[in-house]
Formats: structure tokens, sequence, C-alpha cells
């Protein structure tokens, strides 16, 4: 009895064996980006890497946007409902199928002729199957090569996620401080405004001069101008923040738009080089792509002399009724090509691959030094402002309505310090907006969490809780300026709010005319 189709067949099974019966997983290994995430941030970002269907994934949306979006809502939002995240799982499902097809060899072949002669006679027929005896033999190096290619996409994929929320981030806080600005700017205008209202009944009463009144109208329209930019500015901020959080502009959420105080010492961010580069998603990734290129090029050394190695069975029936049966090899000789080209091919990617790695390590390390620099240069700036500048502008506008008080300044003197002030409050409130910025900036540039993540930052700040430490109440008889008398608490700044209007006294004091005729 003939034993060789039994053994092709035995071969055929441990393949089967080999190769496993189980599909393909159904998040398509979304799981393990999950895990990576979680390790470098928290389980609240991690919950949101999967492959949810859109009805499940609009339910998230409306739960996290009903409320208030604070900069980690932002980050979750973005994870759970960017378009790009859906391109993640799909490479992610690219990849389980490579890792699939490569766990199996082709399928056997099966040939089959029947020729006949010119005239009556029998015909000859011939049967036979064959099978890839080389991919058999690679067949576990194949498997293992894709695994581990798998887990490359996997660390990449869990960088690009990490990326996107770091991006969410900086968009979220560029936005606060856009409406924080704007409010601002609403300020500033309300003051200008006041000032020129009153140089306008002051120049009508014969009091004031006509270039004096044109330079404060026309400070007052630069001061809309500037409220119309910052609203400009904030609108570009909220279309940036509502693309990556996959969010119509225009639709119906709000961000809470306090900054939180930076710390008034520096950040302890010591060894936060060696946290990088051993926390980067992209380097580890980087590195695994060059675990897999060196073995793959130890494969193609290995491997080198085997080209095309078919097996086969083939059984013929002859025309005068005999049959003739046995086993077919077909074997390539390696004559003219003994696998040169695969092998230099290979350790070329080798070398591409530390040559890549070693430029992604030095960017590593000099982002993370610009960072630290920036970081600490926004700390130092955020609180000059607020132990320096601040307190300084505060006083000259007490100061200067105790002039005022007494008669040896006018209240136009009074209108511009007030304004001085309030733009120092823009700018102190524009670098809280770079510092935080720039924070999330060095947490991109580290892969993750910050040593100091977990310290409790200080209470919020805010356009309204700014401007009332600035109030100085006016004395009896003399001009009331309370240009944020009457603000309501913090809004949206989606919707246009009604402006807030200054009050004044409803007649030109008596002694501007009498100080300006005495100058």
């Amino acid at each position: 009895m003939n034993r060789y189709p039994l053994r092709v067949a035995l071969l055929v099974a441990a393949n089967a064996l080999l190769s496993g019966c189980a599909g393909l997983p159904a998040d398509r290994g979304a799981a393990g980006v999950a895990a990576l995430v979680g390790s470098r941030t928290d389980s609240g970002l991690a919950a949101e890497v999967g492959v949810p269907d859109a009805d499940t994934r609009q339910a998230r949306v409306a739960v996290m946007t009903a409320v208030m979006i604070d900069p980690h809502a932002a980050m979750r939002l973005a994870i759970a409902n960017n378009p790009r995240t859906r391109q993640v799982y799909a490479r992610l499902g690219i990849a389980q199928a490579d890792v699939y097809n490569a766990a199996r060899i082709p399928n056997p072949t099966f040939g089959f002729s029947d020729l006949r002669p010119g005239g009556d006679g029998a015909s000859q027929i011939t049967r036979s199957v064959g099978i890839d005896l080389a991919a058999l033999l690679t067949l576990v190096p194949r498997k293992r090569l894709a695994a581990a290619d798998l887990d490359r996409v996997q660390l990449e994929l869990a960088h690009e996620v990490l990326m996107l929320a770091a991006e969410a981030e900086a968009a979220w806080y560029r936005y606060a401080g856009a409406c924080q600005v704007a409010q601002m700017r609403e300020r500033v205008e309300a003051v200008a405004g006041l000032s020129a209202d009153f140089a306008q009944r002051m120049h009508e009463a014969g009091n004031l001069n006509a270039l004096e009144l044109a330079l404060e109208q026309a400070a007052a329209t630069q001061a809309r101008l500037d409220t119309a930019g910052a609203d400009a500015r904030m609108l570009v901020a909220r279309a940036e923040l509502a693309s990556l959080l996959g969010l119509p502009t225009r639709g119906e959420w709000r961000i809470d738009d306090r900054l939180p105080a930076p710390p008034s010492a520096a950040p302890a961010l010591d060894g936060l080089l060696e946290t990088a580069l051993a926390q980067r998603l992209d380097l580890a990734a980087v590195r695994q792509e060059l675990a897999v290129l060196e073995d793959g090029a130890n494969v193609s050394r290995r491997w080198r002399w085997l080209g095309t190695f078919d097996l086969g069975y083939e059984r013929e029936s002859e025309t005068d009724g005999g049959t003739l049966r046995g086993p077919t090899v077909t074997l390539a000789l390696p004559l003219f090509n003994q696998g040169q080209g695969a092998v230099a091919r290979s350790q070329a990617q080798v070398e591409d691959a530390r040559a890549r790695l070693d430029a992604a390590e030095l960017g590593v390390r000099n982002e993370i030094a610009l960072g630290l620099d920036r970081l600490d240069t926004s700390r130092a700036i955020t609180e000059r402002y607020r132990s320096a500048l601040l307190p300084q502008r505060e006083a000259v506008v007490a100061r200067t309505q105790e002039q005022v008080n007494f008669m040896f300044q006018g209240v136009f003197e009074l209108l511009r310090v007030k304004r001085e002030q309030y733009d120092a409050y823009e700018a102190y409130l524009e670098a809280v907006r770079d510092y935080w910025i720039d924070r999330a900036s060095l947490r991109r540039a580290a892969g993750g969490r910050l040593p100091d993540d977990s310290v409790a930052l200080e209470p919020a700040i805010g356009v309204d809780s700014m401007i009332p430490a600035a109030n100085t109440p006016a004395p009896e008889g003399a001009a009331v300026i309370d240009p944020h008398a009457g603000h309501a608490p913090t809004r949206s700044r989606r919707e246009s709010p009604a402006r807030d209007v200054p009050a004044v006294t409803p007649d030109p004091p008596d002694h501007e005319h009498h100080q300006r005729d005495q100058a």
C-alpha cells in the first residue's frame, strides 16, 4: 500500500493544528492599545479606547457634552469621537489580518488533465495534489514576525491616541484663554466707551477741546476693534477644539473657561528625560520595529537557499488501462540567485531602523530640554505678573483715584490707568494660557504623565475673579467709575452677552474744567 497520500494529508493536518482554528479577535487588538494608553495616563482615557458602534459613541458624546467640558473631558472626547481614532482601529484590523494570514500556509493545489488521442482511443487522465513545503517550513518564523509586528503597530497607534489627547488638551487651553481675553476686551471697551461718552459731554459743555475729544473717541473705536479681533480669535480657537473633539463648531457644548493658577514654585520634573525615553510609545515602536527587522534578517540569512519547494502526489491513468502514481517534487535550484538580494535588503532595513531610532531619541532629548525651558520661562512670566505688575497696576489705580478725589487729577486720567490695568489683566491671562499650553506640550513630549501631575492646583482664575479685586470705591460727590459693576457670573462665549455699561455721574464735574484752566 502506498502511504505517500497519507503523509501529505498528515502534513496538511499538522499545518491546521499549528495555524489554529481561532478567527480574528472582535476588538482587532484594541485592548492592547487601551492597556498601553492606560499605563501612561489614566483609566478614564483608556476607557474611551475601543471600537464602539455609532449609537454607543453618540451616547458617550451626549453624556460628556451635557456638562461643562474641562481639559480631561476634552481629551476623553477626542479619543472617543474624533474620526482619526476610527482610522487607528482600521489599521489595527489590517495588522491583525496580517497576523492571521501569516499563521497559515497557502492552500494545497489540485491539478487535472484529460489528454485524448486524435482518434477514438482512450484518454490519458492525470490527477495531482501539491503543497508549498517552503511555506510550511517557514511557518513558525513568519508567525513570530507577524505577531511582533502587530505589537509594533499597537505601540504606534497607542502613541497616536496619546498625541490626539494632548492636542485636544492644548486646544482646550487655547480656547479657554481666548474666551478670557475676549471677556477682558469687553471690559476695556466698556472703559474706553465711558471715557469717550464723558469726553463728548465735556466737549459739549465747553470744558474739552476738539483734539482731546478726538483722542478719546479714537481710543474707544480702537477698543471696539480689539474686542472684535478677540472675538474672531475666540471663534477660531473654538473651531480648532471642535474639530479635535469631533463636534460641530456651532453645537450646544460649552467649556468651563477658567484657567488654573500656575504654581508659584517650579514643578518637580527631575528625571523627566529618563522617564520620556522609557515611556514614549513612538520610541518603543521604533525599537520593536528594529527587533522585528533584525529577526527578519536572521530568517533571510537562514533560509536564503530555499526557493520554490513544492511537494505533491500524482496519479496518471494511461491509455492502455494502466495506472502510474507517485510523489512529485518541484525544487528551485539556487544556481543564479542564492538570496543575496533579500539578505542585503533586510540588512539595509535594519540599518535604516537603527538610524531612525537614534534620530528619534535625539529628538526626544531636545524636545524635553526645550519643553522644560519653555515651562520655566512661562512660569516665571506668570509669577512676575501676579506678584509685581498686577499689584503695581492696582496701586496706580488706587492712587489715581485719590488724586481725583482731591481734584489733583482728572477723570480721564483715572480712566486711562484703568484701561492699562485691564490690559495688564489681559496679558496675565494670556501668560497663564501659554503656561498651560507649554505644560501640555511637555506632557506630549514626555509621552504620558508628568511627575507632578498629582499635585493639587490652586483655585481657578478668570475675568470675574480678577476684576472685583481692582474695585476702588469713589467717595461721595466724585465721578463714579465702575466698569465692571453688575457683571454676571462667568458664561460661555458661544453666545453674545450683553455689554456691561459703566456708570458715570450725569453732569461733568466742575473741578475738571478748573483743573484744565490751571494747566
